[in-house]
């Protein structure tokens, strides 16, 4: 196994199961004229472990992750997709930005997915989601984060 790949790993394992309350949770869908819908999905989380800043590199980098896994093309992006293509350090760092004491990530276009998604973490632990046309997707990755499977009604 590679390093950038046994990095990942190590991020995921430090991360996963992180203790969180959820603070704020709101979804937004605006109906077009062409009959499509945009939407917008904000949620804001209090990390409540007791050092919450040693997660920061591990929360951003999961969360990414997710944003990534669960992103598909759209419209001309397909042209960049590449289906079995693995969320790398790499994509990661480029999305990274540290400004005003405020480490953050943001993604538009990784490799021909969709993600439009932009997470803040601010020191403390208060880490802010949001993400657009992504539907609710981001509330699934609020519950791997905790380690918790998310399970469909039947």
């Amino acid at each position: 196994m590679d390093n950038n790949k046994k990095v990942g790993i190590n991020l995921l394992d430090m991360t996963i199961g992180i203790e969180l309350e959820v603070l704020e949770n709101e979804y937004n869908e605006l109906p077009l004229d062409d009959g499509t819908v945009n939407s917008s999905h904000k949620i804001t989380f209090q990390i409540t472990e007791e050092e919450p800043d040693l997660s920061s590199i591990g929360v951003l980098f999961t969360l990414a992750l997710m944003s990534f896994t669960y992103a598909a093309p759209r419209g001309y992006s397909f042209n960049d997709f590449i289906p079995d293509e693995e969320y790398n350090l790499g994509y990661f760092l480029e999305g990274l930005h540290f400004e005003h004491g405020v480490l953050s990530h943001g993604a538009d276009y990784v490799s021909g997915r969709c993600l439009k998604t932009d997470i803040i973490y601010e020191s403390g632990g208060k880490v802010t989601i949001s993400t657009r046309n992504r539907g609710r997707g981001a509330d699934r990755w609020i519950l791997h984060l905790q380690g918790k499977k998310h399970l469909q009604p039947v």
